[in-house]
């Protein structure tokens, strides 16, 4: 299997041309020239692309999924179809540009799959040198209900490194090299009492040079 790495994060948003304007001032990303503000922006850290798509009516707002390129998806479908066949994935059409094809893990969790040669796939996170700024997305974090069978998974499939799990952690860790993918636990139970936060991408951690600073 050949190298994976965590190449996007997507956001749905009612405000996604000021957010982005965020997402440059404090954290230094770049827009996109290819982008259309009119359907979305794109900005990059250098490493990973940040997507920040418009919010449409009856779609929830805030992270939405996450993408994996890889360097040969014909290698990836092939693990698919002999060690998880229950898992399906689905061509984007030419209207969403921003990857080649969407699939989701064994227990649900969405994300998308895109190599560099795939005609559909455009915008910042191709024109990403692989040099990350000072300023830059250092994991992205879901909830799962069998965290360790989705880590299972995505080290399997795309060979992403486990690392850094203490004795006392729950949670999974996951990593490129570059970017870490932590998976964490998802029980209901752990919400009694207190509002409930459904299961799914959690959050986005930076890594900057100085608190102070940012």
């Amino acid at each position: 299997m050949a190298f994976s790495k965590i190449n996007h994060v997507a956001i749905v948003s009612e405000n996604y041309a000021q957010l982005s304007k965020f997402y440059e001032s404090v954290f230094g990303m770049r827009t996109s020239p290819k982008t259309r503000p009119a359907r979305a922006v794109t900005v990059g850290d250098g490493y990973v692309g940040l997507n920040i798509n418009p919010r449409r009516a009856g779609r929830s707002a805030g992270l939405d999924h996450f993408g994996i390129q890889v360097e040969d998806a014909e290698a990836v479908y092939d693990r698919l179809r002999k060690r998880y066949p229950t898992v399906k994935w689905l061509k984007r059409p030419s209207t969403r540009p921003f990857a080649g094809v969407s699939t989701h893990d064994p227990d649900g969790n969405m994300f998308d799959i895109s190599q560099k040669d795939m005609s559909n796939r455009t915008s910042v996170y191709v024109e990403n040198d692989g040099n990350a700024n000072p300023r830059h997305i250092h994991h992205v974090a879901f909830r799962t209900m069998r965290p360790e069978e989705t880590a299972d998974f995505y080290r399997d499939v795309f060979e992403l490194a486990p690392t850094n799990q203490g004795a006392d952690d729950k949670n999974y860790y996951l990593t490129d090299g570059h970017i870490t993918l932590v998976i964490m636990p998802w029980d209901i139970t752990d919400y009694d009492g207190t509002g409930i936060i459904t299961q799914g991408m959690d959050h986005i951690g930076f890594k900057v040079e100085s608190l102070a600073a940012l």
